[in-house]
């Protein structure tokens, strides 16, 4: 008797087995998918395992579900500035080429397998989309990438085609199992399906990037929580309004990779090891699902069927939806090789079953058959057709970790993580080169397996991942800056007087004086002891009226922010004994630091911190002093009680 214990028992080593079994997919150059697939049959009741699985409602419910997150998490990882030039081609295949896949399928089956002009169409229009999941888990196995526009043609496709074939199984299914059902009914259907999806996806994906760049959660754990419920609430609020979930949630990744949101690439990552385990798991209960003793009485008419799919009707759909593309001869064969099938076309396989439609158990198994015997043939033979088509490339080194730091330690502002990519306007040049808001410092960048502390003369190299410092709504811009195709001019300046110093400016002022940062409280106290002191100093503040006044009564300063050169600059920083920095901004003191160091090496640098966590990170930067306002004044108590109390300590 199954009892809890004994489900949790098996389904853990199950997804442990099939984990573990993985490794040795990749060394065969086999997907994953097909050991999942394996594991479970041989789990079910004609394998060793001998568990009974038959309930079609819940395999169709885990697959509907696992393909929602699979879905996200692809939409999620697709770059709209990389997939646009491709998005056309893309579209066309996802559409106009699943619709003639299913058509030629159809009528081959008809034709040839033995199957009913209808029950022919069924199959056709199941097994009509294709699973680049599959081909990129290989060629990264293998260390692999692919020339020019190949690879996001193919992710875009393989995202955007399940909708089609959705909606192609779910009509045929209606006309099946629907007494009275018309063709002509499939038209507002179709529109009523994919303009739902589209326009749940997009709302939802706007209220979603609204929330994440608005909310701030307390606990950061909170925010893959947050990106789950937006999945289902999604793909519930499609379906409900007879519009194509896998659609809405698609799009709805898609919107949400294109803004930026703290802890973005924890939630992507996130999303990736969730759509891993959804594939572990549908592909386990499919696996449960079919029977292999009745799969050698379909084999003859699978194995055909799948010849038929790989050699004619996938190239055949590729020829027509790239014709006039602008793709040579060698990436189209390449694409129509690739068009395996995976997850979907089983999942779809279970719509017949759940209506109850007499002849689904066949279609079933023949669905079961073609996909084993595409991704096996296709998948292993992969790497030789893209070598011999000269289409392979060594795939990029890419960072292994992420470089996202905890928000909470640093309350001047977030993180954000951006990849350069090849296309970037910022490729080749330096990171003195790009224009930031002042609020916005470049704490890291991301190389291979280095991470290299930035400085003005750093090259930025594709594939390098920025991480930024700084308040989300200068964050955005500085985004929005980096992303650019080209690289953005300089800020014109404007002339003000106050951000000199007059030419009559005495020479004590200019060499080896003091400069200040900041006249607040504590900067107002510094310069007080400073003049009484007869020190030389100069004065750099934003505040304008302030400047007038210290000019007013014959102080030299400067208007301008601390943290730019050009304020330090006027301030005659290179010529300086001694940088005072009293600001409470740790990025603006950061970047202060940064660019005083390339202006005068040898200066001599007073920071203050406001927290342990700040000193920590000001260390770093070889700061001459750091003061803690509570440790200086812990100091000064425990020197009076020392002088007060000599006897004590004897």
């Amino acid at each position: 008797m199954l009892t809890p214990s004994l489900i949790l028992l098996a389904a853990g080593f199950l997804v442990l087995t099939s984990i573990l079994a993985s490794r040795a997919s990749e060394r065969l150059g086999v997907p994953a998918l097909i050991v999942f697939l394996c594991i479970g049959m041989l789990a079910g009741v004609d394998g060793f395992g001998g568990i009974q699985f038959d309930n079609a409602r819940a395999a169709n419910l885990l697959g509907e579900m696992a393909l929602a997150f699979i879905l996200f998490s692809g939409g999620l990882s697709t770059n709209w500035r990389i997939a646009r030039p491709v998005a056309v081609p893309s579209f066309i295949l996802s559409t106009f080429g699943v619709l003639v896949t299913a058509v030629l399928v159809g009528m081959f089956a008809w034709a040839v397998v033995g199957l009913d002009i209808l029950n022919s169409v069924l199959l056709g229009a199941i097994i009509s989309s294709t699973d680049a999941a599959a081909v990129f888990s290989i060629l990264r196995s293998r260390g692999v990438g692919l020339k020019g526009q190949l690879k996001p043609l193919l992710e875009l496709e393989s995202g955007s085609n399940d909708p089609m074939a959705v909606f192609l199984t779910i009509g045929m299914t209606r006309v099946l199992t629907v007494p009275d059902f018309q063709w002509m009914d499939l038209v507002p259907f179709f529109l009523l399906n994919m303009g739902g999806g589209l326009l749940v996806g997009f709302v939802v994906g706007k209220i979603a990037v609204f929330l994440f760049n608005r909310i701030r959660l307390d606990y950061d754990g909170l925010y893959p929580v947050l990106s789950m419920s937006l999945v289902l609430l999604t793909f519930g609020a499609a379906e409900e309004l007879k519009g194509n979930g896998f659609l809405a949630v698609y799009l709805c990744g898609i919107l949400l990779n294109g803004s930026d949101f703290a802890f973005k690439r924890s939630v992507e990552k996130f999303h990736d090891g969730i759509a891993w385990l959804m594939q572990i798991v549908m592909f386990l209960a499919l696996g449960l699902l079919v029977n292999p003793s009745s799969l050698p009485a379909i084999a003859p008419q699978g194995i055909l069927a799948a010849l038929f799919l790989m050699f004619v009707a996938r190239p055949v759909a590729v020829a027509l939806g790239l014709m006039g593309s602008g793709f040579l001869w060698r990436e189209r064969l390449l694409v129509a090789w690739t068009g395996l099938r995976g997850a979907v076309p089983i999942v779809l396989a279970t719509f017949p079953l759940l209506a109850g439609y007499e002849n689904s158990d066949i279609l079933f198994n023949i669905v079961f058959f073609i996909v084993l015997t595409s991704v096996l043939v296709q998948g292993t033979l992969l790497m030789p057709v893209a070598r011999l088509l000269k289409v392979d490339k060594p795939l990029a080194a890419r960072p292994v970790y992420s470089l996202e730091i905890a928000r909470s330690g640093l309350t001047q502002g977030e993180t954000r993580e951006i990849e350069i990519l090849p296309n970037m306007g910022l490729v080749g040049h330096t990171v003195a080169d790009l224009i930031l808001p002042p609020e916005v410092l470049v704490l890291l960048i991301g190389r291979g397996e280095e991470s290299i502390v930035p400085r003005g003369h750093t090259q930025i190299e594709p594939y390098d991942t920025l991480l930024l410092l700084g308040k989300p709504e200068a964050l955005h811009e500085a985004s929005e800056a980096i992303l650019s195709p080209t690289l953005p001019r300089h800020r014109r300046i404007p002339d003000d007087p106050m951000t000199t110093l007059p030419l009559s400016t005495e020479e004590k002022y200019l060499s080896k004086q003091v400069v200040v940062i900041g006249y607040g409280h504590l900067g107002k106290h510094v310069c007080d002891i400073l003049a009484a002191s007869k020190i030389p100093f100069v004065v750099a503040d934003q505040d304008r009226e302030i400047v007038e006044r210290l000019r007013a009564q014959g102080q030299p300063a400067v208007v301008g922010d601390g943290a730019t050169a050009m304020a330090l600059a006027q301030a005659h920083v290179a010529r300086a004994a001694v940088l005072v920095i009293t600001t409470p901004d740790v990025l603006k003191t950061l970047q202060t630091i940064e660019l005083a160091r390339i202006l005068n090496p040898n200066i001599d640098i007073v920071v203050r911190a406001q927290s342990e966590m700040e000193a920590a990170l000001l260390k770093k930067e070889q700061v001459n002093k750091i003061l803690l306002p509570e440790v200086e004044l812990a100091k000064t108590i425990t020197k009076h009680i020392l002088r007060r109390m000599p006897d004590t300590l004897s």
